[in-house]
């Protein structure tokens, strides 16, 4: 979870660098984006309670791989992640039919390790939080401290995995927390990134390429304080 995060980041990262935010689709109004999963589904990290009715002695209590597998007596490994309960329940049952009379096993998951989102970039507590199937985008910035002075609200990127690859979306934040555009709830293992305000970056531009190398001339240096993304006239720029 932690690899794939730093991998989305960086994703993120190169987006912004090649200028190719804009290009990044708004959040739809959309249910089935909006809103949590309609059904739980099982992902690394939780722990499952394995129930044979008639076969107790292969009663088991696992916790999900991070290659999303199990391992179970008599059936071996067995892929749960991305699946519902039901669906790895009927899954067992056709694998125990052929080792056992009365095949009648349930899934029940007993922890949920996979509830997490990870929140970074312009937020002053970057990190892995904990997911209810409520928390919203704007409640999992709050987690993490709440955001810099130097954070672009309005352009909050949201990379949701999905089955084959992931969705990447740029939501308003801004006008989310007014109450005018939905804020989507999130689900296991989305990452949440504020970038830098367009502010921001000119000030880190300025800091990088300017103060760091123009020389320590006092009239010089205050051109720039005064006009920080202005030509300078270098004729102007003159002093003891």
């Amino acid at each position: 979870m932690l690899e794939g995060s730093r991998l989305c980041l960086a994703l993120v990262v190169a987006l912004l660098a090649c200028g190719c935010m804009m290009h990044i689709p708004p959040l739809p109004d959309d249910p089935g984006v909006l809103a949590p999963q309609a059904e739980y589904r099982i992902g690394g990290g939780d722990t499952l309670s394995v129930k044979l009715f008639y076969t107790a002695e292969l009663n088991d209590e696992v916790t999900v791989r991070p290659d999303g597998r199990i391992s179970l007596q008599l059936v071996g490994d067995v892929p749960v992640a991305g699946r519902t309960p039901e669906e790895v329940s009927q899954d067992l049952r056709e694998r125990y039919a052929g080792h056992l009379t009365r095949p009648d096993v349930v899934v029940i998951v007993r922890g949920f390790g996979s509830q997490k989102a990870f929140v970074g970039g312009e937020v002053k507590s970057p990190s892995m939080i904990v997911i209810d199937g409520r928390t919203t985008l704007a409640d999992a910035v709050f987690q993490a401290g709440g955001t810099l002075d130097t954070a672009a609200l309005s352009s909050v990127i949201l990379i949701r995995h999905k089955e084959g690859g992931r969705d990447v979306y740029r939501v308003d934040l801004s006008d989310g927390l007014e109450g005018e555009d939905p804020v989507p709830v999130l689900r296991p293992y989305d990452v949440v990134y504020v970038p830098k305000s367009f502010i921001a970056q000119v000030g880190m531009y300025v800091d990088l390429y300017v103060n760091r190398i123009i020389p320590k001339n006092a009239a010089f240096t205050a051109f720039y304080q005064v006009n920080p993304v202005g030509n300078p006239d270098l004729g102007a720029a003159t002093g003891p």
